[in-house]
């Protein structure tokens, strides 16, 4: 799934966080095989992991023959990416079969792997069809909206190009509602879509298992250990997205999520999981 990635970079929608969003995930390719990208400037002291995995599936899919679509994703933080030095992003072929196709992308920067992720791409064809219903959850209208990278006392909170509403939780069980999309238009592009879904996968993941400990993130260090996705069906990013996610454990400082991304017509277009560090901050 290739894309005109010059015109992702000269996209303006109104939004300027939304427009640098998307200028970032247009990597440039320097070779067949190996690219190049910046970091947004939100978070400021960071790299969020959901974007350098989006940057790692537009990479990768410049590199895979159409129509062939990414259906399935495993990464590894490796090493915590620096804002404000350049990434390279280097794509590996491992399979190219009729139907299906297989790709690594490392995430390098200063000749040291950040991010490792395996991909796999497979040609769009008819078969069995069923998914899990969406659960009944109140309206975003109805919800406060946040947008996440600046910190207040539940967590992330204020600023950016995503629209974020928390559902209320409804019990002390270690599980998430959120509401969430970019908050401007974009572009009719099915690889732009498919890579802010990435990008949107890893807020809210692990909020569940927080909440269920009463923890707030002052009180741990976090790290996203790994990351995985599944994209069961094509959708909008800019459209309203229900993220449901669970934590069905916790244990030796890490904390497992599994989340479910449902239109708001109720499709389900994605499941991921996540495993993330959290050691409690000594006091």
């Amino acid at each position: 799934m290739t894309a005109d990635l010059a015109a992702w970079r000269a996209h303006r929608s109104g939004v300027s966080t939304v427009d640098e969003l998307v200028s970032v995930l247009a990597v440039e390719r320097v070779s067949v095989t190996t690219f190049t990208g910046h970091s947004t400037t939100v978070p400021a002291r960071r790299v969020f992991g959901g974007q350098i995995l989006a940057q790692c599936a537009v990479a990768a899919a410049q590199t895979v023959a159409p129509p062939a679509a990414l259906h399935s994703m495993h990464a590894y933080f490796v090493r915590a990416g620096r804002p404000g030095v350049k990434l390279h992003f280097e794509v590996t072929t491992l399979r190219d079969g009729r139907s299906f196709a297989a790709r690594r992308v490392d995430a390098v920067q200063d000749n040291e792997i950040v991010t490792s992720m395996s991909a796999s791409y497979h040609v769009p064809e008819e078969g069995l069809a069923h998914q899990d219903p969406m659960p009944a959850r109140p309206a975003p209208a109805d919800l406060p909206a946040r947008t996440p990278f600046h910190v207040a006392a539940d967590g992330p909170a204020r600023a950016g190009a995503v629209d974020l509403r928390a559902v209320p939780p409804g019990g002390d069980e270690p599980e998430s509602s959120v509401w969430l999309r970019i908050t401007a238009p974009l572009p009719d592009d099915a690889l732009l879509h498919q890579a802010m879904l990435i990008y949107l996968s890893d807020f809210s993941i692990l909020h569940g298992a927080f909440r269920h400990h009463g923890v707030a993130r002052s009180q741990v260090r976090t790290a996203s250990l790994d990351h995985s996705m599944w994209l069961h069906r094509p959708g909008r990013a800019d459209d309203w997205l229900l993220y449901e996610s669970r934590s069905p454990s916790a244990a030796g400082a890490r904390a497992m999520g599994q989340a479910a991304l449902f239109t708001a017509e109720g499709t389900l277009l994605a499941t991921a999981s996540q495993e993330m560090l959290v050691r409690p901050v000594p006091h």
